[in-house]
């Protein structure tokens, strides 16, 4: 596991951090692992730890002097799961984002090199509202989940996916890259930026963001958030950048617990 960015804030924030990075881990970790991955003092990261153990949190491994966490968590958690009556971890986390921005939230999963939809929520009931049809072909090349999905592969096998998919046919919107040229334009300027974006290019006046759902560097699918172009301005985008991020963090979890 790579070193997370030093935790900021206080006891709270470093707490948190703790329980999710010993939560995520693989194997009971020792106290010199956990104040590294964090990027905090072990001085500090022995404090909690000990809180936590004296909580019921945390346990410490007589024979490794290992820590990992006790199955409270995970009680509560599930005690949680049963309230809300949840039996598919995804579609809580594609309500609260569609909550969150009050657009079009849409999961897809990749699929024999090509991505098809999985899951989707609404976030607005009235005015302007986007209706997807949930069967249609996605177009890697002119969709914002399409995009950042190629932008996370091999080059050589997106551009052939791409090609594979009409890349250049006739018949499709003004705005719709047509070349190889233009589309590793695009891909480059989406693996830097962090997310596919789509301005009109598969549906008339429909704009939308997209980030991967990952586990490691294995590609899992895609997130997006659709909206028409109006609202999906470059203020709204900057907004829903980091929501959309942060939903993809936690469906990349909940997707292997599904």
């Amino acid at each position: 596991m790579d070193k997370i960015s030093g935790v900021s804030g206080g006891s709270v924030e470093r707490t948190i951090a703790m329980l999710e990075l010993l939560a995520l881990a693989e194997e009971p970790l020792k106290l010199s692992d956990i104040a590294h991955r964090l990027a905090i003092p072990k001085s500090a990261s022995h404090r909690i730890l000990t809180s936590l153990m004296e909580n019921g949190w945390v346990r410490q491994s007589n024979e490794s002097d290992c820590y990992a966490l006790t199955i409270r968590m995970a009680l509560i958690g599930q005690k949680q799961l049963d309230r809300l009556e949840v039996t598919d971890l995804k579609q809580p986390i594609l309500n609260d984002l569609a909550e969150r921005t009050r657009e079009l939230v849409r999961l897809t999963a990749v699929q024999n090199n090509s991505l098809v939809w999985i899951g989707s929520a609404r976030g607005r009931r009235s005015g302007l509202v986007f209706e997807p049809d949930m069967s249609a072909t996605i177009l890697p090349y002119a969709t914002a989940n399409g995009k950042i999905w190629l932008a996370n592969i091999e080059r050589e096998l997106a551009l052939r996916i791409a090609l594979e998919a009409g890349l250049g046919r006739p018949g499709q919107a003004a705005a719709t890259i047509r070349t190889i040229d233009a589309l590793n334009k695009e891909l480059d300027l989406t693996a830097g930026q962090g997310y596919g974006r789509a301005r009109g290019e598969a549906e008339d006046g429909v704009g939308a963001i997209a980030v991967v759902v990952k586990q490691g560097a294995r590609v899992l699918g895609t997130m997006s958030v659709a909206a028409p172009l109006t609202r999906l301005t470059d203020e709204k985008v900057a907004e829903i950048v980091p929501l959309l991020k942060h939903a993809a963090s936690n469906m990349a979890i909940a997707w292997g617990a599904s």
